[in-house]
């Protein structure tokens, strides 16, 4: 369809498969979306739906939020009516989604229709593999109706992103469970070294009860600094392939 003029402007229009594709959302998600109220109705022309940027932008906002594991009821209270960029949003794709509410959203309960969303072209076919590698269980939900449960949303979307590569789902299970031990050691030792610190170069009190109350500017913090330090070091290890190919060779580095 390509564009239309309003008000003297030059304005994207699409069809429901053009927004489909660029998008990269099935139509009938975009059909489940105006049905929630998450998507405002397209415009008719000639009988006709036509969609704008506004369709478009509000679907990557919808898509941004989820990847963060934030459930539909959840985005649509966050995006309101207009779909305008917040405060609220800005908070929720920053560093401060690392908070309870946010750990408490990445756990969700999905029916049949919801988990084929979730996974688009990864369903049905990736299912099994998904629950043989933890990323999906089978459950009974409180109304008695089996659903399917993910326990991290952003694990799994993580590691269909990475199968999209040729990543092997248990290798990406591996990744994940490496890094939490790496992680869980890393802050233990952080915490001991505030409370060996208390009084000194730390000026708090390294008690539980002020960490607590602290905890989720703490989690802010920890969130944006490992994202980063994580996207460095990535990085510089990929650049580095061969020299770690030569050192795995030599059995000075083992995986």
């Amino acid at each position: 369809m390509g564009e239309v003029t309003t008000n003297n402007a030059i304005e994207a229009s699409f069809t429901i498969t053009e927004l489909e594709k660029v998008a990269e959302v099935p139509a009938r998600t975009i059909r489940y979306y105006q049905s929630e109220g998450l998507l405002p109705r397209p415009s008719r022309r000639g009988g006709q739906a036509v969609y704008g940027p506004q369709h478009l932008e509000r679907l990557r906002s919808i898509a941004a939020l989820q990847g963060r594991g934030l459930r539909l009821q959840t985005i649509k209270a966050v995006l309101g009516n207009t779909g305008e960029p917040t405060s609220e949003v800005v908070d929720l794709l920053g560093p401060s989604i690392a908070g309870a509410a946010w750990l408490a959203t990445s756990e969700r309960e999905l029916d049949e229709g919801e988990l084929a969303d979730l996974l688009g072209d990864a369903y049905p076919d990736r299912v099994a593999d998904l629950v043989s590698t933890g990323y999906l269980e089978r459950r009974q939900g409180a109304d008695g109706r089996k659903v399917w449960f993910a326990p991290s949303v952003p694990q799994l979307r993580g590691a269909l992103e990475m199968a999209a590569i040729g990543t092997d789902l248990e290798l990406s299970r591996w990744s994940a469970d490496e890094m939490r031990v790496v992680l869980r050691d890393l802050s233990e030792r952080l915490v001991a070294k505030w409370i060996t610190e208390a009084g000194k170069i730390y000026h708090g009190t390294a008690s539980r009860a002020e960490f607590e109350q602290n905890l989720e500017r703490i989690r802010a913090v920890a969130w944006q600094s490992a994202a980063h330090v994580m996207a460095e070091e990535i990085g510089s290890a990929v650049h580095r392939t061969d020299e770690i190919r030569e050192r795995l060779a030599a059995g000075d580095i083992t995986p």
